[in-house]
């Protein structure tokens, strides 16, 4: 944990890439999450692709369905992040969902991904009231088992989720999907400012970030930025490895100069 709470230092917003591992195919997974890195990404989020990827709008979940047919699995993700790790030193973090850990075991799922030098996990279908016996074991090697909100959620909730959560809440922006368009007036706002009094847990905001207009207005009211449909669908539009790599270091470097104008 101690890389993400280095990536939330005093006055500096962060940005987050997320990635789905395997997509568009392996190998390549592993040079754009380079790309990203380099381009300005704070921390990198690998997806491991599951079936029914319920938190995710048509793009990632079009990826997500395309990785699993490579033969994309929860173990060639850590693999992925262990390979990223030997050559960059930013936080790396699992995103997905909780059937394939399960199915992994939560001590074993745990145990690898330390020893790959991930840094946490975000399970979007794993609430809180089921998440403490994967929350010990990522203590207990080290990780942040990073919690999730949204705008609707009742402030004693947040309470509860934010005192149980590590390394930083992830905000969500809308009740929707990924890759819905951001609301700039929407209530998450509010939510934001109630989990900042409430604990130390940096926030950051998800969904609905597409440009660098779009982050700077969200970094605004948050510690960190969220992006994975807008990367998701640079990749999908390229036409050769190398024009995807191109297109996801001019999307990333415009989205961390819009977080950079925030955190003036």
């Amino acid at each position: 944990m101690d890389r993400i709470s280095k990536v939330f230092r005093a006055g500096h917003k962060a940005l987050i890439i997320y990635l789905t591992a395997g997509y568009p195919s392996i190998g390549l997974d592993e040079e754009l999450a380079i790309t990203a890195i380099d381009a300005g990404a704070d921390i990198l989020e690998l997806g491991f692709p599951f079936s029914d990827p319920i938190a995710d709008g048509p793009l990632i979940q079009d990826a997500s369905h395309k990785a699993l047919d490579n033969g994309m699995t929860l173990a060639g993700v850590i693999d992925l992040a262990a390979r990223i790790r030997a050559k960059r030193d930013v936080p790396i973090i699992l995103m997905g969902y909780a059937n394939p850990v399960h199915h992994m075991g939560y001590d074993t799922f745990s145990e690898k991904l330390a020893l790959a030098g991930g840094d946490g996990a975000i399970i979007p279908d794993l609430p809180m009231e089921t998440a403490a016996p994967l929350r010990v074991e990522m203590r207990k090697n080290g990780l942040a088992l990073i919690p999730m909100a949204a705008p609707n959620t009742p402030p004693e909730r947040l309470n509860s989720i934010i005192k149980s959560g590590d390394g930083f809440l992830y905000l969500v922006s809308m009740a929707g999907l990924t890759g819905d368009a951001l609301d700039g007036t929407a209530s998450w706002k509010g939510v934001a400012s109630n989990a900042k009094e409430i604990g130390s847990l940096p926030v950051c905001v998800g969904f609905g970030i597409r440009t660098g207009e779009d982050a700077a207005e969200a970094a605004k009211s948050a510690d960190g930025v969220i992006v994975g449909s807008a990367i998701t669908q640079v990749i999908n539009e390229a036409g050769s490895p190398a024009e995807a790599k191109a297109s996801v270091r001019e999307l990333v470097e415009e989205l961390a100069e819009g977080v950079k104008q925030a955190s003036k």
